[in-house]
């Protein structure tokens, strides 16, 4: 028979199997994917290889990073909500991550609460630029293109971008028009541009500003509140006859909802470690990227709020997924 002391310690065994509390814990003995939800060579691609090994350093485990572009950035979120809620794949989205839902009739998951915000990493203006041999200089002449017949055609990383919504809204105030060719990323869309696809493009100034400060491509208009220090000669929208408009992009980090939230505190406190580092900071800056650590709940109620935003400018100008 077995002894009141021994049973207790048959009972109590399992709490002390070597490894069980290491296995509890975060990070474990493996790597971190950091799935990109567009191809290589775009705003969110470029970021997130700029950070990564940053994040692998800090958190002692590699940071793998996963291309899995398509559906204007659903089919990277639906592999990160499908994945285990341990803290060791994240979705590195951008911010047609809030646009998306409003575009789609029947989406994979519920952005809102298939997904546990872990942080912000930085907004960005996009950026119109133009070939070098289009008629284009200034935002007056593309306006004035689209005032006859179909208006220039201009690419973007996708229906729902912030260059799209920021084209939509400038048909509307204009009474121009524009005709939208979708890309699967920005990088895809700046290539059309270089190689003479499309007269126009407008992404991220992480993706496309290179190109202009190159002199490869022409800078046309900024969509953000100001002058990108970046780009310091490309005038704003705003500048260009259009008070107090502003549009940005932005990339920011999710986690499967239902991770730990000591994971999640764990990996926001090395996100912003990373954006702290004069080095990352200097070579976003150089982007023309403003990097913003933001806490979890911070993040949370920011991408609410641009949930709401950007489902109004979908609803008011009709947009679809199509």
């Amino acid at each position: 028979m077995l002894t009141r002391r021994r049973a207790a310690a048959l009972l109590a065994a399992p709490l002390a199997i070597p490894g069980l509390s290491r296995a509890q814990a975060f990070p474990q003995d493996r790597p971190i994917r950091a799935v990109v939800n567009f191809p290589p060579g775009g705003t969110v691609d470029t970021v997130t290889r700029l950070i990564a090994p940053a994040l692998s350093e800090r958190l002692g485990r590699q940071v793998v990073v996963e291309n899995r572009g398509g559906a204007s950035g659903l089919v990277g979120a639906e592999a990160v909500v499908r994945s285990a809620p341990d803290g060791h794949t994240l979705l590195f989205a951008l911010s047609t991550h809030t646009v998306n839902p409003h575009m789609v009739p029947r989406m994979p998951f519920d952005t809102l609460a298939d997904f546990a915000p872990v942080g912000f990493v930085g907004g960005a203006p996009v950026l119109m630029a133009a070939h070098p041999s289009s008629p284009f200089r200034t935002l007056a002449d593309v306006i004035a293109a689209g005032r006859v017949g179909e208006g220039p055609h201009y690419g973007t990383i996708g229906n729902g971008s912030t260059g799209h919504l920021m084209m939509a809204q400038l048909q509307t105030l204009t009474g121009a028009r524009f005709t939208h060719v979708p890309f699967r990323g920005g990088g895809p869309a700046v290539q059309a541009a270089l190689g003479g696809q499309v007269p126009l493009v407008i992404t991220s100034t992480v993706a496309v500003g290179p190109q202009v400060q190159a002199g490869n491509l022409r800078g046309i208009a900024l969509s953000g509140a100001e002058r990108s220090p970046a780009h310091p000669t490309v005038p704003t929208v705003a500048e260009q006859g259009f008070p107090g408009f502003s549009a940005d992009s932005w990339v920011g980090v999710f986690a499967p909802a239902r991770t730990p939230d000591s994971a999640i505190a764990r990996l926001n406190a090395e996100l912003g470690a990373a954006l702290a580092d004069p080095g990352i900071r200097q070579r976003l800056t150089e982007m023309g990227m403003t990097p913003r650590a933001m806490a979890p709940a911070e993040f949370g109620r920011f991408v609410e709020s641009e949930y709401n935003r950007w489902g109004a400018v979908v609803r008011a100008h009709s947009i679809t997924a199509d």
